[in-house]
């Protein structure tokens, strides 16, 4: 199945990567995903899990979350 990357998303970081930011406004969202990217206090979460987990049991980051992982996904199912 193909996912699609959320365009706040770097490059590089799994597409499964979400936190709540990524739900509000528009012009808020954008400040604030990228804040947590540099912030200790954000929590982050894995689509394939809804855990702070990623299915190969580490935690997700947006530092953890790159290719490389066991559970990054193919280039067969990015989009």
């Amino acid at each position: 199945m193909a996912m699609q990357k959320p365009e706040l998303l770097p490059e590089d970081v799994c597409p499964c990567l979400r936190t709540k930011t990524m739900v509000l406004n528009t012009e808020y969202r954008r400040s604030a995903f990228e804040d947590a990217f540099t912030a200790d206090t954000a929590f982050f979460h894995c689509l394939r899990t809804m855990a702070y987990h990623g299915p190969d049991g580490d935690d997700v980051s947006p530092d953890g979350c790159r290719p490389g992982r066991s559970c990054y996904p193919s280039p067969a199912d990015l989009t």
